[in-house]
């Protein structure tokens, strides 16, 4: 699996000019500092929850962007399964999973280590046992969403633009610019059916330990992880090239 990891590195990044593949890495942060700075000139420098605009915000984007990049799921070609022995398709859904997740946790340590240094205190997490659960949960749902994408490519091989498409605007529903519980109805309810939104607001909530959880739902977080990955795993082993 670490030889597959590293070669599948190499072929991703290869062709990239490495100033676009630095830009693809980097990604999340001119998010964060575009909308930081959106938010600053139109509201000012108050954040919505917290010191500092820009870890509140870092705070909703990081959680999303896991998903995001790892939910997007691959379909191995015969033409390079057969460079290996022993190597499932499988393995390369998971070798990409991985690498993902590892840049991801990469960037947002980095993020929060500067934030730190900057003299935000705040962005040493108070309860980091929350933070992991919250990474845990999305791993899930990523993971899950990464095999159901995965199954349906193997018969439609255009979903992956069509998923990537409608995958953006989950980021303006899933509470990662707001605070989910002084939001006024109807959107809290809207953010509170996203399990996404569940997953940022555990996360903040170990950043900030007066942060507003009332509409947390732990036990719909849970279900929507396992029953994700479950469908994922029917899905995937009775895929069209299995």
């Amino acid at each position: 699996m670490v030889s597959l990891i590293v070669r599948d590195f190499g072929f991703r990044f290869r062709n990239y000019n490495p100033l676009i593949g630095i830009l693809i890495f980097v990604e999340p942060i001119f998010i964060i500092l575009t909308v930081a700075a959106m938010r600053i000139y139109l509201f000012g420098k108050v954040p919505p929850f917290g010191s500092s605009v820009v870890l509140f915000m870092g705070a909703g984007v990081f959680p999303f962007y896991i998903f995001r990049r790892c939910a997007r799921g691959v379909r191995a070609l015969k033409s390079r399964t057969a460079e290996y022995y022993f190597v499932k398709p499988f393995d390369f859904l998971l070798a990409r999973f991985l690498i993902q997740q590892f840049q991801n946790i990469a960037l947002m340590f980095l993020f929060f280590l500067t934030m730190w240094l900057y003299g935000i205190p705040e962005a040493a997490p108070w309860a980091p046992e929350k933070c992991a659960l919250s990474l845990l949960a999305v791993s899930c749902l990523a993971l899950g969403t990464a095999l159901i994408n995965s199954a349906i490519r193997s018969y439609f091989p255009g979903w992956a633009k069509i998923y990537a498409f409608l995958s953006r605007p989950l980021m303006m529903f899933s509470g990662a610019f707001k605070t989910v519980d002084l939001t006024p109805e109807p959107m809290r309810t809207i953010y509170a059916w996203n399990p996404l939104s569940h997953v940022i607001e555990l996360f903040r909530w170990g950043i900030y330990p007066n942060y507003p959880v009332a509409s947390l739902d732990g036990i719909y977080l849970a279900k929507w992880s396992v029953g994700t990955l479950v469908v994922g795993i029917i899905l995937y082993n009775n895929r069209e090239d299995a």
